[in-house]
């Protein structure tokens, strides 16, 4: 009998009465807070792939800027080569036109040594550079005015 009153203690204890519109308006309502619920962690997933999207947009556009400024460095500096060639060139023209220049002088100075052995070189330095004369023969000079 014991066993008996204990368990009618516990059943009156556990047992209730049972309203089923109360029921399915807790039931409904604990649906609606675990849609909320869904709904705001889809909201912050939403939010966070938003995040990583602006992320990676703006990772990529600093990529980008990293590479054309590489790229217009590198244009630069071959412009700068360019130029530096094409003023190299045309020093080297210049030098190779000095060059020739020289090498038709030295020439000209090779012929007049071969030159200035003979008779007629040597008495035409005496009378230019020297003022040498001929005996018998007689220096007009003209007034420089």
């Amino acid at each position: 009998m014991a066993r008996k009153r204990r368990r009618s203690r516990q059943f009156k204890k556990t047992s209730r009465v049972i309203d089923m519109d109360e029921a399915r308006k807790q039931r409904q309502e604990r649906r609606q807070e675990a849609r909320e619920e869904e709904e705001r962690e889809k909201t912050a997933s939403d939010e966070r792939r938003i995040r990583r999207k602006r992320a990676l947009r703006k990772k990529r556009s600093r990529r980008r800027l990293l590479i054309a400024v590489i790229i217009i460095a590198l244009l630069v500096l071959l412009g700068a080569s360019i130029a530096n060639i094409v003023m190299l060139k045309q020093e080297q023209k210049e030098v190779q036109e000095q060059q020739d220049q020289l090498k038709t002088e030295q020439e000209q100075l090779e012929n007049d040594i071969k030159n200035s052995n003979t008779e007629e070189s040597i008495e035409a330095q005496a009378r230019e550079k020297l003022k040498l004369v001929k005996p018998g023969e007689t220096i007009y000079i003209p007034d420089e005015n």
